[in-house]
């Protein structure tokens, strides 16, 4: 299922202080949602909340230094809820949350030759911002606006027979929505650094 935008056309408007006409309301809406995809690929994270089921290994915990036996990092933040926890297809109540990781009380880990293979732990939560959070908005819509002013992607133009240069990346390929350094910046304590997922429909 397609993630809506993270800011709307009337936040666009707002911003700029304009009525767009129906044409340019169809080009601020496409804008802004790939401003949104930018974003969120940036993030590597949903941002909107969502429930989803995802299936992530294990994590040995040190025996002498932990409460647990095991820890599940979940990757979408915040996490809201864990509804249900299974380790190797055998649904457990034996965890807790603890902010964006799941500790697994107890576990038997295997002995070698198999010790190598981790659990698998399926996890259903619920993550994700009710309200997209001010600043990523704030990001989305500069950016989209950045491609309504200078769609052409011009960084310098002078008069007079100059050749105009236009802002391409070192591929030659043209550029669509993109995030500048600063914004990318603004946007870093919501973004996640590491780790994967193998997502499962529900």
């Amino acid at each position: 299922m397609a993630l809506p935008p993270l800011a709307t056309v009337a936040d666009l408007a707002a911003m700029l202080g304009r009525t767009f006409t129906p044409v340019q309301e169809a080009q601020a809406q496409a804008l802004i949602e790939q401003a949104s995809a930018v974003v969120r690929a940036h993030l590597r994270q949903d941002i909107t909340r969502a429930t989803s089921t995802v299936e992530l290994p294990m994590r040995r915990a040190d025996p002498v230094l932990s409460r647990y036996g095991g820890v599940i990092s979940l990757p979408q933040r915040p996490v809201v809820d864990v509804t249900a926890v299974s380790i190797n297809g055998t649904a457990t109540s034996d965890w807790w949350l603890d902010g964006a990781e799941v500790l697994v009380r107890s576990w038997a880990w295997l002995d070698p030759p198999a010790a190598h293979q981790a659990p698998r732990v399926t996890v259903t939560y619920t993550h994700g911002y009710e309200e997209v959070p001010g600043d990523i908005a704030a990001v989305v819509l500069q950016a989209a606006n950045r491609a309504i002013v200078n769609p052409a992607q011009i960084r310098s133009e002078t008069v007079g027979g100059e050749s105009v240069t236009y802002l391409m990346p070192n591929g030659g390929e043209a550029l669509g929505v993109l995030l500048s350094g600063l914004e990318k910046k603004a946007l870093g304590r919501y973004r996640r650094t590491s780790g994967t997922v193998r997502l499962r429909s529900r």
